[in-house]
């Protein structure tokens, strides 16, 4: 998939920190089903007040509830029969 990122050391609380909007945007494109990468983006973005970086934080929201949506009407069908 995506790049790998360590998420241990003195920047534990910001992986991301040093990434430029650039390379958080190519790692949203390789992660665009991953919820657990979007996150980590979407925190990073918490941070940034550009507006490349607001707007990729609406692009990684809706990424976010698209991936939600889809795991709920995947596994819709399986509570069918329980009235």
């Amino acid at each position: 998939m995506g790049e790998t990122i360590k998420r241990s050391g003195g920047k534990a609380g910001r992986p991301m920190g040093t990434w430029s909007v650039e390379q958080l945007e190519k790692h949203v494109r390789a992660n665009k089903a991953d919820d657990d990468e979007l996150q980590l983006v979407l925190a990073e973005l918490g941070y940034r007040r550009t507006q490349r970086a607001m707007d990729l934080k609406e692009l990684v929201k809706r990424l976010i509830d698209k991936n939600r949506r889809a795991k709920i009407s995947a596994i819709g069908p399986l509570f069918r029969n329980f009235e």
